[in-house]
């Protein structure tokens, strides 16, 4: 075992010690003794696949492995959400084997370069661009190119979201393309609030578009320089929602056509199980038993995942910019049941410190929600959600704010509904999880105090 292994190791014993699953920190420390150490990861890993975009990627990434390991027994992934290269040495600290099958990891956009000059990857999946932590990115121009010049030297497929034309515009880049993409549906429509680019990526004109499905994602041309959609590979289509779970078809290049049901919310992740259906055939696996593996995915990791407290539901999405909010506060109008909401908004550096991007998402949206008895709101810019969602009218609910995420998420577990909503950014998902896992298992439930000022300090 090398210093820089041993050191990480012995960092994530003392974190497991206070309670932390140590997803970043060991790999900063192992990397502070060996900066080259992402290239042993590479040198161990057969096949590589890296999944990178704003949105999407850590439930593509859990996908993907859920899909894999039906055929292959040793994968190396970071599944835990930690996407910088720190994070990406962590999951390798966490699983030191001589060889591994697949190596499959979610990047950071910004932290891509830094990553792909180690780490070979044979594939990469890219999601979508959409402004996120503006005080790291800048607009999503920025974002798209940092990946688009990193990605020029690497001998690699893409596997492309061909409804972004931020993400279609990488054709140009010469690699072996694999377009992907959601037709229009019931869910699509003619107008879009919040679109984070209407122009061209290559003559930069308007782009017209047929119909949106999400943000800038959709049916687009250029009246211009006729950029437009690619044509897919892998299409869903004919989405439909029932049974608190979404029912699509997802077609590929060969002809075949698959019924496929996906229990978490969202049209965003039509998208997601797109991508990784797209992925796996790619990597030579069967498409009926990618599409078994996606019926029976369940995800364990506190950013979809529904929890079953006392007589109601209790689900934590992730929420973190502005089409991402809106999608999940959309995606919650679909669902009929008696609920309250609880945000919880912090400004860490892992979060983002500029917390501006909540008046660009449409929280007005909130309106169309039937059944919604309260509102809270929680985090280090508790008051900063709560005047949002002041000026979004939706004066009909009572709210509640409260800077103590520990007793806002106790008194929303009091609610009389079937259903709560908890919408955390990144430092709080974890806590919340281990917070509502502490009363399932009648445990301590409290927040350990050092744990949250680690998460507040580093997210690790």
């Amino acid at each position: 075992m090398t210093p820089s292994i041993l050191f990480g190791k012995i960092t994530k014993f003392a974190l497991n010690i206070v309670g932390m699953t140590g997803t970043a920190l060991p790999g900063k420390v192992a990397m502070m003794i060996n900066p080259d150490l992402l290239l042993i990861l590479n040198s161990r890993c057969k096949r590589k696949v890296i999944i990178t975009g704003t949105n999407g990627k850590t439930t593509t990434n859990n996908l993907i492995n859920h899909i894999l390991n039906s055929e292959y027994e040793d994968i190396l992934s970071n599944l835990m959400g930690a996407n910088m290269p720190q994070g990406v040495a962590s999951a390798f600290l966490n699983n030191t084997k001589k060889v591994y099958d697949w190596g499959i990891f979610e990047v950071d956009e910004g932290s891509f370069p830094d990553v792909v000059k180690y780490i070979e990857p044979d594939y990469v999946v890219i999601t979508n661009f959409f402004r996120d932590q503006l005080d790291r990115f800048g607009e999503i121009e920025n974002t798209s190119n940092i990946v688009y010049e990193a990605i020029k030297p690497l001998n690699t497929t893409l596997i492309l979201n061909a409804d972004d034309p931020m993400v279609s515009n990488f054709k140009d880049l010469g690699k072996k393309n694999v377009y992907y993409g959601v037709e229009q549906t019931k869910f699509s429509s003619k107008t879009q609030r919040v679109v984070e680019s209407r122009f061209c990526p290559i003559c930069s004109n308007n782009l017209e578009y047929e119909y949106f499905n999400y943000g800038q994602l959709g049916r687009y041309k250029c009246n211009s320089c006729d950029f437009k959609n690619p044509d897919y590979n892998y299409r869903v289509s004919e989405i439909e929602y029932h049974d608190d779970s979404y029912h699509f078809k997802v077609d590929n290049s060969k002809g075949q056509t698959n019924d496929v049901i996906f229990r978490y919310d969202g049209i965003y992740n039509a998208y997601n199980c797109c991508a990784a259906i797209a992925f796996s055939i790619e990597a030579g696996l069967d498409m009926e038993q990618v599409v078994e593996r996606i019926d029976n995915f369940d995800y364990k990791l506190g950013r979809m995942e529904n929890f079953e407290f006392q007589d109601k539901i209790v689900k934590i999405v992730l929420v973190k910019n502005p089409i991402g909010l809106s999608e999940v506060i959309k995606s919650i109008s679909n669902d009929k049941r008696k609920k309250s909401l609880l945000f919880i908004l912090n400004d860490n550096p892992a979060d983002g410190t500029d917390v501006s991007w909540i008046w660009d998402a449409n929280v007005e949206a909130i309106n169309d929600i039937d059944n919604l008895t309260s509102i809270h709101c929680s985090g280090t810019r508790a008051n900063d959600i709560a005047l949002r969602i002041k000026y979004s009218e939706s004066s009909k609910n009572n709210m509640e704010i409260n800077d103590n995420m520990e007793e806002s998420i106790e008194n929303v577990l009091r609610e009389d509904v079937e259903i709560i909503y908890i919408l955390p950014t990144y430092t709080a998902v974890f806590l919340t999880r281990d917070y509502i896992m502490g009363h399932l298992n009648h445990t301590n439930a409290r927040i350990p105090r050092i744990k949250e000022l680690i998460k507040s300090k580093i997210g690790t």
